[in-house]
C-alpha cells in the first residue's frame, strides 16, 4: 500500500466510529486537554510570537525550556521568516512556493529550539505545533504517535507529513466528514485532533 492510501485508510477510520465523542471529549472546557484554548488564548498575533503563544504551545504536552523560551521571544529573523508565510492560504490550496517558505520558518523555530549542551537534542514537536497555532490553516500539529498511526515510515522528514497532510485536506471523502463535525477550529486542526484522539485508544 502506497503511504498516501495508507494514511488515507487511516485517517477514515479517526473521523468515523465514535468520532464525535472523542472531538466532544477533547473541546470539553471542563476537561483537562488543551481543546480549543490551543487557537484561542490571546494575543495570537500572526505577525510575531509572544510569550501567550509558548504557553498555548505548552498546553498540549511541549516541552518548552527556559533558554528556549528566551531565544523563541527574542529573534528578530523569526518574525521576518514569519510574516513571509501567507495567513489567508490553506494546506490543500498551497504550492511548493509557499511550503518553502513555510520551511524556512520552521528550520528558524527549530534551531531556536535546539539545547547545545544536550548530547542529543533534536526537537520537532514543540515548533510543529507553534506553528501549527501561528498558521492553523497551513500547517497541522502532528506528534509520533499521529505519524506512527498514519503509517508515515522513517526516517522523519517534515515535508513528508505535510505533504499526506495535504493529500487528505485535498480528498473528498475527508472533507466531507471534518464538514460534518461540529468544533471551534480550523478543519485542519480538527483533524489533527481526530487523529490523535484516535491513535491514543
Amino acid at each position: 500500500m502506497d503511504p498516501f492510501a495508507r494514511a488515507r485508510s487511516a485517517a477514515l477510520d479517526a473521523l468515523t466510529g465514535d468520532v464525535t465523542g472523542r472531538i466532544a471529549w477533547y473541546y470539553h472546557h471542563g476537561g483537562n486537554y488543551a481543546g480549543g484554548s490551543f487557537l484561542s488564548i490571546e494575543p495570537n498575533d500572526p505577525a510575531r510570537v509572544t510569550a501567550a503563544d509558548l504557553f498555548a504551545v505548552a498546553l498540549p504536552n511541549a516541552d518548552i525550556g527556559p533558554r528556549a523560551a528566551r531565544r523563541v521571544l527574542g529573534d528578530r529573523q523569526l518574525a521576518i521568516e514569519l510574516q513571509a508565510v501567507p495567513t489567508n492560504v490553506r494546506l490543500e490550496d498551497t504550492d511548493d512556493t509557499t511550503l518553502d517558505a513555510v520551511d524556512r520558518c520552521y528550520e528558524t523555530v527549530k534551531r531556536l529550539f535546539v539545547d547545545s549542551t544536550a548530547r542529543q537534542s533534536e526537537p520537532w514537536v514543540a515548533p510543529a505545533k507553534l506553528m501549527a497555532r501561528k498558521r492553523p490553516w497551513l500547517l497541522p500539529v502532528r506528534d509520533k504517535k499521529v505519524r506512527r498511526f498514519l503509517g508515515i515510515e522513517q526516517p522523519y522528514w517534515y515535508r513528508t507529513d505535510w505533504k499526506i497532510y495535504q493529500s487528505l485536506m485535498r480528498d473528498e471523502e475527508v472533507r466531507g466528514l471534518l464538514n460534518d463535525l461540529a468544533a471551534p477550529d480550523p478543519p485542519l486542526r480538527v483533524l489533527d485532533v481526530a487523529l490523535w484522539t484516535k491513535a491514543r485508544q
